[in-house]
């Protein structure tokens, strides 16, 4: 036992945990960008605070399951390369699947802001980043997953947490670029609209139908995870004084969230492909246990760094002194572990509700992750 546990955790630690540190350091990009401009955002834009938690989840939803479901055909022999059909369907059906929940979280946003003008302007934003984030997050995932599976390495390990940090690095960034596009310059800001509109029209006439069981699937979760993740979006909103006077957190927040459905989402998407290859007790194993417990003691050096880079960043760009915050480095580990398991249980739970647990399992685990980690924030602002 002793012996497969070691083996276990040097796998994790020569595979898994390269991928989750670069993640960390990717995500600080997007946390950087939010820490700067979070006043502003708090101040003539509050209800991008009320949707952002929605929008990262989303994001790194929509194309964790896509790396998964990219990962299951590869195993399955379902898809062959990066030039198949049914693999550019579904980088379209991930990209229009998200819509739907995209403009119920921009609903719930301006009911809670009670700003229809500014409402406006953000939903425009919204959308056209969403556009084009998608191209690049979609053929992204596919290369993730397709080139390490050909080359022999379980896409599994490092598809799900790239993905949904390269989607961290490109939400913040591109919602502020294109929100301060449409206030100097609409002309071109509704130019890029319709030409990235376009772009994808194209892409579906050529791709065929992406309509199917999977899309719909997809589509529902998402939609219901969307109004599940306001109640983060609400948090971060009420409580952004707190959180902006401990600029920190700020810088933090999407680290935290992201590092956490990271972890969740390696859990599901190795599970959701043991179950659909071994089965319900293929799952059960004493891998799954030694796997949680791999990536458990992987957290506690992830949170250190993630501390130690966020003051870096926070002392050199703002100039705001900072120290390790000992409950941050306390806590994580346990909602790391809460993360984990209930990922596990997911896979479990999924066939039993005839859902795939690729569909479920990863959208699901990165919303819970964003929900908990949410309120851990919260907590340790007003601390």
């Amino acid at each position: 036992m002793a012996t497969i546990a070691l083996q276990k955790l040097k796998e994790s630690i020569r595979y898994t945990f390269p991928a989750l540190l670069l993640c960390l350091v990717l995500d600080f990009v997007g946390g950087t960008f939010l820490g700067i401009n979070y006043s502003e955002i708090a101040k003539n834009f509050p209800i991008i605070l009320v949707i952002l938690p929605g929008l990262m989840d989303l994001r790194g939803n929509v194309f964790g399951t896509l790396a998964s479901r990219l990962t299951t055909k590869l195993n399955l022999g379902i898809i062959k390369g990066l030039k198949d059909r049914e693999l550019k369907r579904e980088v379209l059906r991930a990209i229009f699947s998200s819509k739907i929940p995209l403009i119920i979280l921009w609903m719930i946003g301006v009911l809670y802001t009670d700003n229809l003008k500014t409402a406006v302007a953000a939903l425009l934003v919204v959308i056209l980043s969403a556009l084009v984030i998608g191209i690049i997050l979609g053929y992204s995932a596919a290369l993730i997953t397709v080139v390490p599976y050909s080359r022999g390495f379980d896409p599994d390990r490092i598809a799900a947490p790239l993905i949904t940090s390269i989607s961290d690095i490109v939400t913040i960034p591109t919602l502020i670029f294109f929100l301060k596009l449409y206030l100097a310059n609409r002309q071109i800001f509704y130019l890029l609209f319709f030409f990235t509109l376009g772009i994808l029209m194209w892409m579906g006439v050529k791709s065929g139908n992406i309509i199917e069981r999977s899309f719909t699937e997809i589509a529902g979760i998402l939609t219901l995870l969307a109004l599940i993740e306001s109640f983060a979006g609400s948090l971060l909103e009420q409580y952004s004084p707190a959180i902006g006077k401990m600029v920190l957190l700020a810088v933090l927040y999407p680290s935290i969230l992201d590092s956490l459905g990271n972890m969740g989402s390696v859990i599901v998407a190795r599970l959701s492909t043991r179950y659909h290859l071994e089965g319900e007790e293929g799952v059960k194993s004493k891998d799954t246990f030694l796997e949680i417990l791999a990536m458990l003691l992987m957290s506690v050096p992830l949170i250190v760094i993630a501390n130690v880079m966020a003051i870096l960043i926070v002392e050199l760009t703002m100039h705001v002194h900072s120290d390790l915050v000992a409950p941050l480095i306390l806590g994580y580990p346990l909602i790391a572990l809460a993360v984990m398991i209930i990922g596990a249980t997911l896979v479990l739970v999924a066939p039993g509700i005839h859902l795939d647990p690729d569909n479920l399992g990863v959208p699901l685990i990165t919303t819970i992750a964003d929900i908990l980690g949410t309120i851990f924030v919260v907590a340790l602002a007003l601390h």
